[in-house]
């Protein structure tokens, strides 16, 4: 049986055929159909690549819900907080209440009345709303500040615990000073230069300050060095108003500045080796043991 090259129209493939015999082409029909089933087995592999990735997909929008979830979960924990914050501040500021509703009505009357006498009410009303909320927010957080400096004031380490929650680059070392009457020197280190804020009551805080400045007048240089006293007395500042005054400061140095005068003072503020206090002995021998 003699086997002729016959051309393939679509495939561009040579097909084998037999002169006369039909079964020869049956075999090419069949190497067709192996030639669609590799095909179908590529498409199958698609699809299965296709279905991939569409899991992917989903694993990618998971933890999106995820976190959807956990962004309510955080948005009721807000609440919480600020109902815990809103007890406690009214067991010790009763008129916290009035005062914010206050501010949320005084917005919303003046919006109303704009609305009436000025324009449309449907334009003003909605912004004198969210006015009137920022407004009752912002009284709000005002009594809840002034109500935690009225817990801390007196108390040591207050001023320390102010510039913690302060927000910048404030640099604080705390407790730096201090005497037998707990009294304290804490040192920060901004911008501004290097600030010493004292604490305490009569002359302890500034007998304080003027050893700490003459230990580290040298190391500072010419950078700013400024010092204040909390307290209520004469040229002191309450701690209420020790936020705003630095915040006030003018800003004298560069980030780098401010870098390289921190790592002087924490080196020169390294704690002291353990060497016990008293006099030395003398009654020492070289090659032994001390009598």
């Amino acid at each position: 049986m003699a086997l002729r090259r016959k051309p393939s129209g679509a495939g561009g493939e040579p097909v084998l055929a037999a002169a006369g015999k039909d079964g020869t082409s049956g075999g090419g029909a069949s190497r067709r159909s192996g030639q669609s089933g590799g095909t179908g087995k590529g498409a199958a592999r698609a699809s299965g690549a296709g279905s991939g990735s569409r899991g992917a997909d989903r694993g990618e929008k998971s933890p999106d819900a995820g976190g959807g979830k956990g962004a309510g979960g955080g948005g009721t924990s807000k609440l919480a907080q600020i109902r815990l914050v809103y007890k406690i501040t009214r067991e010790r500021d009763p008129s916290v209440l009035w005062w914010t509703l206050l501010g949320l009505a005084v917005p919303v009357v003046v919006g109303v009345l704009l609305g009436v006498f000025v324009g449309p009410i449907y334009l003003w009303l909605p912004i004198a709303i969210l006015l009137g909320v920022v407004v009752a927010l912002n009284v709000f957080s005002r009594r809840v500040q002034r109500t935690a400096y009225a817990e801390m004031e007196g108390k040591p380490g207050a001023a320390a615990g102010v510039v913690e929650r302060m927000r910048g680059d404030w640099r604080l070392t705390p407790a730096v000073g201090v005497n037998r009457h707990q009294d304290v020197v804490h040192r920060v280190v901004c911008r501004a230069g290097v600030v010493l804020i004292a604490e305490g009551r009569g002359r302890g805080p500034r007998e304080l300050l003027v050893a700490e400045k003459r230990r580290i007048r040298k190391i500072v240089g010419e950078a700013p060095l400024t010092d204040y006293i909390v307290g209520t007395g004469e040229g002191e500042i309450p701690l209420p108003k020790l936020q705003s005054t630095l915040m006030r400061m003018r800003r004298e140095l560069r980030k780098r500045d401010v870098d390289a005068l921190e790592r002087r003072l924490r080196a020169v503020s390294a704690p002291a080796l353990p060497i016990p206090k008293g006099p030395i002995p003398r009654n020492i021998s070289r090659g032994g043991r001390p009598r």
